[in-house]
């Protein structure tokens, strides 16, 4: 092989590796905002489930028989 071969192939190669360097961080960028989403979203999902449980026990219906009986 050729010095010019082996050269425009190298050049390729760092081409290659250059854009797939950049594609790792721009998908580690999305995927670190995509894990402080969900942080945020379960916790406010605890805080609603909460809020939901507290609301439920506040309305707990007395445990009488129905007048039906």
């Amino acid at each position: 092989m050729d010095d010019a071969i082996r050269e425009e192939r190298f050049t390729r190669l760092e081409i290659k590796a250059a854009y797939l360097e950049k594609l790792a961080a721009e998908l580690n960028e999305v995927v670190v905002s995509q894990a402080l989403l969900i942080d945020d979203l379960v916790k406010r999902l605890i805080r609603l489930e909460r809020q939901l449980q507290a609301s439920a026990e506040e309305r707990e219906l007395p445990q009488e028989r129905p007048p039906h009986y």
